[in-house]
């Protein structure tokens, strides 16, 4: 799955998102994502966290500055082509809840159709690819078994191997521990560990696992409706001095 991950770069320069659901003071963002790191947005708001993880994913538009996806510059007046925009979105992996899996289709399903959409590939051939990734990802379950049926954990393995089926560039994790126990954060945390070092990857939810951040975060991004502060790991993140950090870090 490695595929020149030395040329991969996110950037944001200024960069305000457009936030639907909800009103808040979204401020301008400039950050890189870098190649083979990982990189998490924390804060008090969650839907402000998904706003601005979804600007850098390419999903959702700027309100204000740019952004620059592998090379494709995004701005408010040159949004990405409909050419661009689906070439993003095979270089990028979405692991999110809000994108939820088929109940119509088994899993094995599922992890296909972005194959059988994206590519030229043979019933068989996004058949065996899926199945390969999903015996990678150590899935104990029956591959043709329907997301209904499966636990938490196992729904979670799935989506992400959705979101790895088509080998993408850069890896965007949305809450990827939400609703498991520590057992299974824990076991989530090695699996996607395995990737990190093969992409550009973003997170929010990171502080319902802390140690994850704590061995694996290269960069924190703390944004809220006052401030957006930028820190080289857990450990300078959790030293800060910043009254909104405090608060929370005191919840965990």
């Amino acid at each position: 799955m490695n595929k020149q991950v030395n040329q991969v770069s996110i950037k944001a320069d200024k960069a305000i998102p457009e936030v639907i659901e909800q009103q808040l003071t979204m401020l301008p963002l400039s950050c890189q994502i870098e190649p083979a790191s990982l990189t998490c947005l924390v804060g008090p708001h969650r839907v402000q966290l998904r706003a601005y993880l979804q600007m850098l994913a390419g999903i959702t538009k700027l309100t204000e500055g740019e952004l620059s996806l592998f090379g494709r510059r995004v701005s408010v007046i040159e949004p990405l082509d409909p050419i661009d925009w689906q070439k993003n979105r095979c270089q990028i992996g979405y692991l999110s809840g809000a994108a939820p899996l088929l109940s119509v289709q088994h899993g094995l399903m599922n992890v296909m159709l972005p194959v059988l959409y994206h590519e030229n590939s043979s019933f068989r051939e996004a058949s065996d690819k899926a199945r390969n990734l999903l015996a990678e990802l150590n899935c104990d379950f029956e591959p043709t078994t329907y997301p209904a049926l499966l636990n938490s954990f196992q729904r979670l393995q799935l989506s992400l191997a959705r979101a790895l089926i088509l080998d993408p560039l850069a890896l965007f994790l949305d809450v990827p521990f939400n609703d498991l126990g520590m057992k299974d954060r824990k076991n989530m945390g090695v699996l996607l560990a395995k990737y990190i070092n093969n992409h550009a990857s973003c997170m929010i939810g990171g502080l319902q696992y802390p140690r994850f951040l704590e061995q694996h975060a290269k960069q924190i991004i703390f944004i809220s409706e006052h401030n957006i502060l930028k820190f080289d790991g857990w450990t300078s993140f959790k030293q800060s001095n910043d009254s909104e950090i405090h608060d929370l870090l005191s919840i965990l």
